[in-house]
């Protein structure tokens, strides 16, 4: 038994000390759990074994250099999402006029394809090949030429990648600054793009807008444009890309958003494209100027999944890695990166979204809530249901954007019509379990009362015990290896 165990032990250094570094952050999450018992922690799968069509991660930014697949990329699949958000790159992939390269894209589509995920590509950003007025950036060309380049390149980028990838957003955020006065510059893109697109794939779903907010007037503009061309059934979907320091401040501009899409076309499907949140203070891109830190990140992260999900629409979480800018490194990233591109460690907004990938997958479904609480703060609750089964439900305080602390508070909720037969509560962003007792629920009542349950500013989830796979409080060691290895 000594030997066995002292094998172990050196198998288990031999693992730990491959790790260049640890996650500080995520250690002290897991010392600053609710004042119950732990039971156990959640089981997570990978890509392929869970089903998680409603979550994306994004992979963006390579097409300019800012992240190595080959540093980060096999990192996709230990979240379980079944989606992947990548950026096309046309100065990348054509640097001679009439030639292309696609050796670098390649890589990407069919190792994240590899991973049992499946791809969908951002077509967008100019060529300075072909003027010197074009930029990486958002700015929207308007010349023939370039514009007939342009298809060109849609059309053989579609036509490599159609039986692969099928779904397509056309440009990033073409409502930003650059082309703010002149919306048809976007509709006049958007109809040749979409074109292109289906005269390869006419099976093709379409992504338009991508939007930087919900600007309405922009929005109007473009679709008047297309109701006067009768071109109501161009694209299949539309995207937003915003980000919101206080997560739960999205439900309004989505609800407008579908409103005013829904009034053009009520077939297209409105869900968020691009969302996340730095892990420390920046002095540019979205959300800057804010003192944020992996605490705040991972709670924001969370939250906006949430919020996402209640609201019954796709997610992507922008993004993967850190991105190296030529100007600065951006902590949106889920891993921590180094200079050289390496993964360093994983941040907890990593493990926030493996495990809430796993506790809601396409099974289960939002429905809302009657409640009340002993509280003055305003919370967010969304229930859970499994078919007709009443899962669980999802509840925090929302009023506020996250903050750094990790203390807890509790709260007395009493909520309507919804029966958990074994409830427990589970922490998202460590996975861990916790058991409830009679003195925390009153299961005979007629509208259920949870007393004094932990409660914060980051999503928390009460489930019937049933509906998880516990992973056990002690792992055995199988469970341990299987950990370690996937965290390489």
């Amino acid at each position: 038994m000594r030997t066995i165990l002292t094998i172990i032990s050196f198998l288990l250094a031999a693992i730990m000390s491959a790790q260049p570094f640890e996650s500080v952050t995520y250690k002290v999450f897991n010392q600053n759990y609710p004042p119950l018992e732990c039971v156990g922690s959640i089981r997570t799968l990978p890509s392929g074994e869970v089903a998680a069509q409603r979550w994306s991660v994004g992979y963006e930014c390579v097409d300019r250099g800012y992240a190595r697949y080959s540093e980060s990329g096999s990192y996709i699949s230990q979240l379980g999402v079944g989606h992947a958000r990548i950026q096309s790159g046309w100065a990348r992939t054509e640097t001679k006029k009439g030639k292309y390269d696609y050796a670098w894209l390649d890589e990407i589509v069919d190792g994240i394809i590899s991973q049992n995920v499946t791809p969908w590509i951002s077509l967008g950003y100019g060529n300075p090949l072909y003027s010197s007025e074009i930029t990486l950036g958002a700015k929207i060309f308007t010349d023939e030429a370039t514009m007939k380049a342009w298809e060109k390149y849609v059309e053989t980028t579609v036509a490599r990648y159609k039986d692969r990838v099928n779904k397509w957003e056309v440009w990033n955020e073409p409502n930003q600054k650059v082309n703010k006065d002149n919306p048809s510059t976007y509709t006049n893109l958007l109809v040749r793009t979409c074109e292109a697109i289906k005269r390869v794939d006419p099976d093709a779903q379409i992504a338009a807008f991508a939007l930087a907010s919900v600007d309405a007037s922009y929005l109007s503009h473009v679709l008047n444009d297309l109701k006067e061309m009768g071109r109501p059934d161009l694209f299949t979907h539309v995207s937003l890309h915003k980000y919101y320091e206080n997560p739960d401040d999205c439900d309004y501009d989505f609800t407008l958003l579908r409103e005013i899409i829904h009034d053009f076309n009520p077939e297209i499907v409105v869900f968020q494209g691009e969302s996340g949140c730095p892990s420390r203070l920046e002095w540019t891109h979205a959300l800057k100027h804010i003192q944020f830190d992996e605490y705040i990140q991972a709670k924001t992260v969370l939250r906006r999944m949430c919020c996402d999900f209640a609201l019954g629409q796709a997610c992507s979480v922008f993004t993967l890695t850190d991105l190296i800018y030529p100007d600065m490194q951006q902590s949106f990233g889920l891993l921590r990166t180094g200079l050289d591109f390496k993964v360093k460690y994983k941040k907890p907004s990593f493990h926030a979204v493996r495990n809430l990938v796993n506790l809601l997958p396409d099974n289960i479904n939002p429905f809302e809530v009657e409640f009340t609480a002993n509280t003055a703060r305003h919370m967010k609750v969304t229930g859970l249901k499994d078919g007709d089964r009443t899962v669980g439900f999802i509840y925090y305080f929302c009023d506020n954007a996250p903050v750094s602390s990790l203390e807890w508070s509790d709260v007395t909720l009493t909520v309507k019509n919804l029966k958990i037969k074994n409830p427990v509560l589970v922490e998202p962003i460590t996975g861990k379990v916790f058991n409830l007792n009679l003195y925390h629920y009153s299961p005979n009542s007629p509208d259920t009362k949870y007393t004094r349950i932990p409660v914060w500013d980051s999503p928390v989830m009460i489930m019937d015990r049933e509906t998880l796979d516990l992973a056990g409080n002690d792992k055995d060691m199988e469970g341990i290896l299987k950990d370690f290895n996937t965290e390489m």
